[in-house]
């Protein structure tokens, strides 16, 4: 079963990779859950534009840069 997920903003998107990354015992293994998620087929949007693995890393690294 593939997972559509769809964000009204890129701080949502943010807010639910953190969340996920809570489940892991590291950010590379969070990273690695990621990366299976895209490559099973899953697809994530922010205001209906598409958004890959590099995309939400970058959306999900510049969260905590703040």
């Amino acid at each position: 079963m593939r997972i559509e997920k769809s964000f009204t903003s890129n701080h949502r998107l943010r807010e639910w990779l953190e969340s996920k990354s809570w489940e892991f015992g590291s950010t590379e293994m969070f990273y690695v859950w990621l990366e299976h998620f895209f490559e099973d087929g899953n697809r994530v949007s922010v205001k209906g534009a598409a958004c890959d693995y590099h995309d939400c890393i970058d959306v999900f690294e510049a969260g905590n840069d703040e």
